[in-house]
């Protein structure tokens, strides 16, 4: 039996060996997923891709597989804007936890916060993909927050409890009500969140009674 990291290799190792006709497949299905979500089928990736559906399953044995390495690219690509931000040396501390907190796999943060509920609902195999990123993503904000604090650009918090409020918070914004509440993208969903969790809500507004 193939264990779930030796997946996510050859869902890798496939991706790095692509050719042309692989990537255009690729670039054709992510615009297919800005377009309708995840409920574009292989048959009409086909057609636009000028080939039979036949031919288009030599490439992608499944839909899975197709949308498990778009994730996979999304992830790896979200680990080089990480090392950048890091590297960055025209911006402050907070301006990188900022952006470091904002990033999601590549290609996802414009699309509606709808898609990653029928991810999470309708693709599992898949969802954990950007599970096991949003669990295992943390050393540079960790970093990020520690130095903060030691400098007193940050207040004391405990690290442990600050990212876990981040996660509990990410993946409630995929909920079925939340979804229905909202016309968000993920991208100003997280600016939202992130701005609550820096800056919280307190001394914005005048109180009641004021002028």
């Amino acid at each position: 039996m193939i264990g779930k990291y030796e997946k996510q290799n050859r869902f890798l190792n496939f991706r790095e060996g692509a050719g042309i006709v692989q990537e255009r497949i690729i670039q054709l299905a992510i615009r297919e997923i800005h377009t309708k979500g995840l409920k574009f089928t292989m048959a009409e990736l086909a057609r636009q891709a000028g080939m039979s559906t036949k031919t288009l399953y030599g490439y992608f044995s499944s839909k899975e597989e197709l949308i498990s390495v778009i994730i996979e690219r999304g992830v790896k690509k979200l680990q080089q804007k990480e090392a950048e931000i890091i590297g960055r040396t025209d911006i402050d501390l907070t301006e990188k936890l900022k952006l470091l907190l904002a990033l999601v796999p590549s290609g996802f943060g414009s699309t509606h916060i709808r898609l990653w509920y029928e991810l999470k609902r309708y693709y599992p195999e898949q969802w954990a993909l950007v599970e096991d990123c949003l669990q295992n993503e943390w050393e540079h904000v960790r970093n990020i927050l520690e130095r903060g604090m030691a400098e007193g650009t940050f207040q004391r918090v405990s690290i442990p409890v600050f990212i876990h409020m981040y996660i509990g918070s990410l993946e409630h914004l995929v909920d079925r009500q939340v979804v229905e509440e909202t016309n968000m993208t993920m991208a100003d969903a997280l600016d939202a969140m992130i701005e609550i969790l820096l800056h919280g809500i307190a001394g914005g507004g005048k109180k009641e009674g004021q002028r």
